[in-house]
């Protein structure tokens, strides 16, 4: 039913090439999509020889695919690899359970307000634990602890809570500082003063200070301890001293003040014991809890997937530590509970301090493991390195019931519990500071995996750097302690994350301000890409490019995608290689930078930028920066959070009349002033319209959140900005601006001083230039010939003094010239005079 129709004469070399097409019944007949065997050339078609039986039937047989070849990878994909401190090196890192990756970071012992250490420290694992979920695509379940149960939370604790009391006692008396409550004082601070520095400190202390003040141990940070202790104690006997005869409530408010620290110890000491309540110290620690979790939610660091709390755990801990004595690796001594750290390691499967093995016989790291209070009950111990797992509560103590009675958790037990109850018998991840390396992490180590009866609880264990400040240890003592709050007062909480980022988190990292100053460089970068991209974006949308036939991928645009790629590829490998945040961040920077002069190129060329290359820059940078926790998570393209109140409205939907009817009333006062410029007319017209268009942009327009850049071709370039950012701007320009006239101010007067100075020696006539004891016979203008004896002078000489005529010469005409248009104001001159001590006799 098919007719052939001849393309070609066959030869002996060319093959018969024939179209099969349907007869006009049969095609209206045949289906939307005709069969194989009639629609495609087959190999039998393409061959010389005379169709065979076999051949036809070939032709009815259906096509095949041809083979498909497995692409070869050009490079090899790097693969994440994390340091770990189990063994001091990168290693890849394969959670146990495929994607699902169990994670115990350390969290607070919460006595005391959070630091930029802290800040440092939970930022940090904050920025990883983003990457771990939102780059590599984990399912984290992070765990982190609050230690509210503790020595120093105990000590701390009970002194406020002393303190607080003496001082309502004596101040709502309203009796002032009697002699009572002065000998009191006074008392409590020789308790203090003796026990800190010795009974004979306490007799002499005016002497005893002097000399004390300035001794030096050659440690530059128990010198500083040693000396904020003395301060202290002078602080509290001057204020003593100062208000012998004054009896005011205001005088004991000041003793107080001087003295607190002073007295909460000494009360301490004597009456510690009596605080009996329960309530004070768990009061005092969700104080300071609650305290630290406002710090961290204003550094934005995302809560934890479960927080934990000692206290709440009692129960579980204590089953916990009956598991360890049952199977043979703690002991009971008078009420505590002790790990046996030489039986664990004497077993072939265990191995005690896995992190630090080196520092087990470090007596000072010890004694800060078992706490303050815990030093007169270190004799029990088997073995130094020993710690306790259970600790029998003194009185003045919080307790709880155990088999081995009324007691409270060791420091080391409680993470091991707390991450166990929660992941189970095996930790993928475990995080906290190198300072909690020995003993901390290594009991927690030993512990567990007496405990499970295992050899490895923790597969991976990261240690985050410490922190020093301008290159010293941060202390009080140092006066180089900043608490989150001072930070935030200083920083904004996108430059502190800017700052960590910056810096490798398991190196140690120097917080001064050249590292600020870096961080804030950098998020000026990022910030000023993004409102510019957007500003792009918009204006390429309210004004297309023409079309001209030609396209917008030119050399540049194919530079600009090769940069783009390359740094997605810098950025993967570094994250890969140990989560190196400051690489990535250097190749994002980096690109930012090659997309800026991009963007200069094409529009010193006069061409329009390939938008959509642009667009997909700025969402890559603005996509990692938002992994990082830099940008607010609803930005497309962006840096940053919402700062100020137009911000903010506009992202919780403000009404329509909020949002426009500033920017309307701009438009029209603008509208107003061009329109009484109009009607003035006169030459300056287009000078006045000039200037009222700078004015609104750069009084009126900033205040709304507009930035306009002028462009070659008269129309600006609108940019929607952050307003407390261009007032930030603005005022920086104005200051700028000042500085510069002043300068030029200052220029001006010592260019006119310097006037002065020239019409004041001006005023010699040259010819009274010599007169004088020292010469005597001159020429005819007054240039001497002779000194005073009669000698002539040498040839040298006269050509000296001759040149000095001649520049006194000038000197006197520019004077005359001067008093010919009008009296000369020496003021200027005389007022340097001044400020230099002499005096001008004009």
């Amino acid at each position: 039913m098919f007719a052939r129709r001849l393309l070609s004469r066959p030869t002996s070399t060319s093959p018969v090439i024939c179209l099969l097409r349907p007869s006009t019944a049969a095609a209206a007949a045949a289906p939307r999509f005709a069969t194989p065997a009639t629609t495609f050339l087959t190999r039998a078609t393409m061959s010389n020889s005379a169709p065979t039986a076999a051949s036809a039937a070939a032709t009815t047989t259906t096509p095949r695919q041809p083979a498909w070849h497995q692409p070869a990878p050009k490079a090899e994909v790097p693969v994440l690899k994390i340091y770990n401190s189990l063994t001091r090196q990168k290693e890849v890192f394969t959670p146990a359970n495929g994607r699902q990756v169990t994670w115990y970071n350390c969290g607070p012992t919460v006595y005391d307000a959070a630091h930029i250490g802290h800040a440092r420290l939970y930022m940090t694992v904050d920025v990883l634990r983003r990457v771990l979920e939102e780059y590599f695509g984990y399912d984290v379940l992070l765990v982190m602890n609050i230690t509210d149960i503790d020595d120093k939370i105990i000590l701390r604790a009970r002194q406020t809570y002393l303190f607080d009391q003496f001082r309502k006692q004596h101040v709502e008396s309203g009796k002032g500082l009697t002699d009572d409550v002065r000998e009191q004082v006074t008392e409590l601070w020789k308790t203090y003063v003796a026990r800190t520095f010795g009974d004979a400190a306490a007799h002499a202390w005016p002497k005893f200070y002097t000399k004390a003040v300035t001794e030096q141990t050659g440690d530059l940070v128990v010198d500083a301890k040693r000396v904020l202790k003395l301060k202290q104690a002078a602080a509290a006997y001057d204020a003593l001293q100062q208000h012998v005869k004054v009896q005011s409530v205001e005088a004991l408010e000041t003793v107080l003040a001087a003295s607190r620290d002073i007295i909460a110890t000494a009360l301490d000491v004597n009456l510690g014991h009596t605080v009996t309540d329960q309530q004070v110290f768990r009061d005092f620690a969700a104080f300071w809890e609650d305290d630290f979790l406002k710090d961290m939610d204003g550094l934005g660091v995302r809560a934890p997937d479960v927080l934990t709390r000692v206290s709440e755990f009692v129960p579980e801990i204590i089953t916990f530590v009956e598991q360890i004595v049952a199977n043979g690796y703690a002991y009971e001594a008078d009420g505590s509970v002790y790990f046996d750290t030489r039986a664990f390691h004497a077993n072939p499967n265990h191995h005690y301090a896995k992190l630090e093995p080196w520092s087990v016989n470090s007596e000072a790291l010890l004694a800060e493991g078992e706490g303050d209070l815990s030093t007169n009950l270190t004799h029990r111990k088997r073995a130094p390195a020993d710690f306790a797992l259970w600790k029998k509560s003194k009185t003045g103590e919080p307790f709880w019931p155990s088999p081995w009675g009324n007691g409270r958790p060791g420091w080391h037990i409680e993470c091991s519990v707390m991450a166990s109850a929660v992941t189970g018998t095996q930790l993928d991840l475990h995080s906290g500071g190198i300072d909690l390396a020995f003993p901390h992490h290594d009991n927690e180590i030993a512990q567990s995996e007496a405990h499970f009866g295992c050899d490895q609880w923790v597969n991976y264990f990261m240690h985050v750097g410490h922190l020093h400040v301008e290159g010293q240890k941060m202390s009080k003592s140092l006066k180089n302690f900043f608490s989150v709050k001072d930070a935030l007062q200083q920083y904004k909480p996108s430059t502190l994350r800017m700052m960590y980022l910056q810096q490798h988190w398991q190196g140690g990292m120097d917080f001064k301000a050249a590292t600020a100053q870096e961080a804030m460089a950098a998020e000026a970068t990022l910030r000023n890409f993004a409102t510019n991209v957007r500003a792009l974006l918009a204006d390429y949308r309210a004004n297309p490019p023409p079309f001209t036939g030609a396209h917008d991928f030119r050399k540049d645009e194919a530079d600009l995608l090769a940069h783009l790629q390359a740094s997605q590829g810098r950025v993967h490998a570094a994250l890969c290689d140990n989560l190196h945040t400051p690489a990535a961040m250097d190749a994002l920077l980096d690109l930012v930078s090659k997309t800026n002069v991009y963007l200069r190129n094409v529009e010193a060329a006069k061409q329009h930028a390939n938008a959509y290359l642009v667009a997909k820059v700025a969402k890559y940078v603005t996509r990692m920066t938002k992994i990082f926790g830099l940008t607010e998570q609803g930005a497309e393209i962006g840096y940053g959070f919402p700062e100020s109140d137009a911000d903010s409205a506009a992202a919780g939907g403000a009404s329509r009349d909020e949002l426009v009817l500033p920017y309307v009333q701009a438009l029209s006062k603008f509208r107003d002033d061009v329109r009484a410029a109009a009607r003035t007319g006169g030459n300056d017209l287009a000078t006045t319209v000039l200037k009222l268009s700078d004015q609104v942009r750069d009084d009126v327009l900033p205040d709304l959140g507009v930035a306009l850049d002028d462009r070659d071709g008269g129309r600006a370039l609108v940019k929607l900005v952050d307003p407390a950012q261009l007032r930030a701007e603005r005022a920086e320009k104005k200051a700028r601006e000042a500085a510069k006239l002043a300068a030029k101010a200052e220029a001006a007067r010592k260019a006119a001083v310097k006037k002065l100075e020239r019409l004041y020696k001006g005023r010699v006539a040259p010819k009274d230039l010599f007169k004088g004891d020292e010469y005597g016979k001159s020429d005819a203008d007054g240039v001497p010939t002779h000194d005073a004896k009669g000698e002539e002078l040498p040839k040298a000489r006269r050509k000296k003094l001759a040149k000095e005529f001649d520049a006194q010469r000038k000197l006197h005409d520019e004077y005359l010239a001067a008093t010919k248009e009008g009296p000369i104001d020496w003021a200027p001159l005389r007022d340097e005079y001044a400020a230099k001590g002499e005096k001008l006799d004009v």
